[in-house]
């Protein structure tokens, strides 16, 4: 749910690092989410402009590791798991000082809808999913040093990148699955 915690994965000069965060890039003052701004998302076509997430692209990308996650449309809901592995979902975070006390915020990149596989499961977006066996990709994602950020332009696009399990379910908060899973192929 946004606003959780979660956990992330990003890289600095010492390597990869287990991180806790919290569901949500931007924090007020007291680090409480601010609601005044819906950052538990990012969407991709505004990652190179908004003074939000520009930065963030270029510095502080994140992959946040999932054993599936929820999409819900239309008052009917999915959990959507990855067919052959996790899923490793694409983000951004932010670490701030608040207090004496560092808070790690993430959110994930969500690239347009308009997915045919994928409109009946949720058709405004679709979460950015990178391959977690291609170590190459993944390496590259969460280099720090790595600022050209217009080189991942080619996966900000609506194309599912991974054979997924889309398992109708009870709601968002029940997980009882209430129908068979739909098997939804990766795009070639």
């Amino acid at each position: 749910m946004p606003a959780s915690a979660i956990q992330i994965i990003c890289n600095n000069a010492d390597g990869n690092h287990l991180l806790d965060a919290k569901w949500w890039l931007m924090l007020d003052d007291n680090g409480n989410p601010n609601y005044k701004y819906s950052t538990f998302n990012s969407r991709s076509d505004k990652l190179f402009s908004s003074s939000l997430t520009k930065g963030l692209f270029q510095t502080s990308r994140c992959i946040i590791p999932a054993s599936g996650f929820i999409e819900g449309q239309d008052k009917k809901y999915h959990f959507v798991t990855a067919k052959n592995s996790a899923v490793a979902l694409a983000g951004i975070y932010k670490r701030y000082k608040i207090n004496n006390k560092i808070i790690t915020t993430a959110s994930i990149i969500t690239c347009s809808g308009g997915n045919p596989k994928f409109d009946t499961i949720h058709k405004k977006s679709i979460p950015l999913m990178l391959d977690c066996n291609d170590s190459a990709l993944m390496n590259t994602w969460l280099d720090a040093k790595n600022t050209d950020s217009r080189q991942f332009s080619h996966l900000l696009t609506n194309k599912i990148n991974l054979d997924l399990i889309a398992t109708p379910i009870v709601r968002a908060r029940d997980l009882t699955p209430i129908n068979k899973p739909i098997e939804i192929a990766a795009d070639v």
